[in-house]
């Protein structure tokens, strides 16, 4: 229950389906995939059967051509079922820079990378992050070269998404990289390279939450039409694909909160304390109240979010407007989710703490999709930027 965003009927329906699917097939195992950090490739297959993760993909190579708050529905129902998170990351990440690739790709890529996406046969992440860069996604290091019919890719990217599942699932990353390093932070390129590539090295970082790895490109070789956009457009094209993943990591943020708040509130009913149950003791009143007022605040701010972003892919709308409305979304579901997962973890004592309970899985994805997609201080910089205007940025243009 609580207060419901203007949903069509259809797209209740489709809420209905996606979770009692989910209710049968994930939930039961979202405990395995956070022991092992492993996606078992018949779920993933599932799920692609499910329609899940080609939900944003044209439908000529095989996707849902979706609308975007019903994509926003399944993250927030997948989030809610996989607490691992590790589901989540995939199929939001996949459908997203799929999204990219459907709009900005050659007809080649599309081809072969979009059905295989649709058919759960290969996942999409995106590699921009590196040793020495983060937040200032244009610091990178990575060069893309052309050579005659190829380009050659030559860098390390680090705290990537999707590297051990690429390599159990097939498919690859967004790499960003300078195609013109003379234009500085403008000569910047995004292009396709598939995990199993002759020169990737990849191995995966020890996390808190869902799993990161890292990657390096050796001279890889890959076809011209592995290229997204034209050669220097990877600034405009990350800015676009991080305004969409934006509004779905903030979903990600609010489905297990949510979830951690509503099943918190039936353990104070029932754990008792001094005699009476903790629902009764005022204090612990106000901090569901606090948290479940600001999480259904965020969780409203990014369906709205959701909604420019399926309006702006109609033409409609201004784009510096979406953006904002992502940031915001993702700040307040950062802020607010860490708060309010932290605090109902504790509600459980040193119980909640322990891996009988599953609120420490909330608490371990949440920490995680705080970071991902950019940090809250990256969010206040988009905000602050849009609306004092570019002159002000904090960082040089």
């Amino acid at each position: 229950g609580g207060m419901e965003p203007p949903l069509t009927e259809e797209q209740e329906l489709y809420r209905k389906s996606v979770r009692e699917f989910l209710t049968r097939t994930v939930e039961p195992r979202s405990k395995e995939i956070f022991g092992k950090r492993r996606i078992p490739v018949e779920l993933w297959k599932s799920l692609a059967d499910f329609g899940l993760t080609g939900l944003l993909l044209p439908t000529e190579y095989g996707g849902s051509d979706s609308d975007f708050t019903s994509f926003l529905i399944a993250v927030e129902e997948l989030s809610r079922a996989d607490r691992s998170g590790f589901l989540t990351v995939c199929m939001l990440l996949s459908n997203t820079e799929g999204l990219i690739v459907a709009e900005h790709g050659r007809e080649e890529l599309k081809e072969t990378l979009l059905p295989s996406i649709a058919k759960g046969k290969a996942v999409l992440g995106l590699a921009s992050t590196e040793p020495g860069c983060g937040t200032d996604f244009t610091a990178v290091q990575t060069r893309i070269r052309r050579e005659g019919g190829e380009y050659v890719v030559t860098g390390e990217k680090q705290c990537i998404s999707l590297v051990t599942e690429a390599k159990d699932l097939g498919g690859g990353h967004l790499v960003t990289g300078k195609t013109s390093p003379e234009l500085g932070r403008r000569g910047m390129g995004l292009i396709y390279v598939p995990i199993a590539e002759k020169g990737v090295e990849s191995s995966e970082l020890d996390t808190l939450g869902p799993s990161l790895g890292r990657i390096r490109y050796e001279e890889v070789r890959v076809p011209l039409h592995h290229l997204v956009g034209e050669e220097n457009q990877g600034v405009y094209l990350i800015q676009k694909g991080f305004v969409i993943t934006r509004v779905a990591v903030a979903m990600s943020l609010v489905g297990p909160t949510l979830r951690l708040l509503e099943e918190g509130a039936e353990y104070l009913k029932q754990r008792t304390s001094f005699g009476r149950p903790l629902a009764k003791f005022q204090g612990m009143q106000f901090q569901l109240a606090e948290h479940r007022a600001r999480v259904d605040a965020a969780r409203l701010l990014t369906y709205r979010a959701g909604e420019m972003v399926e309006r702006l892919r109609r033409g409609e709308g201004d784009p510096s407007k979406v953006a904002l409305a992502a940031s915001e979304a993702k700040l307040l579901a950062s802020v607010d989710c860490l708060k309010a997962a932290t605090e109902a973890t504790m509600w459980y004592g040193a119980m909640g703490l322990t891996t009988e309970l599953d609120a420490h899985l909330v608490l371990r994805s949440v920490l995680g999709a705080c970071i991902a997609e950019g940090t809250v201080e990256a969010q206040k910089m988009v905000i602050g930027r849009t609306l004092l205007g570019r002159e002000f940025s904090s960082v040089r243009e």
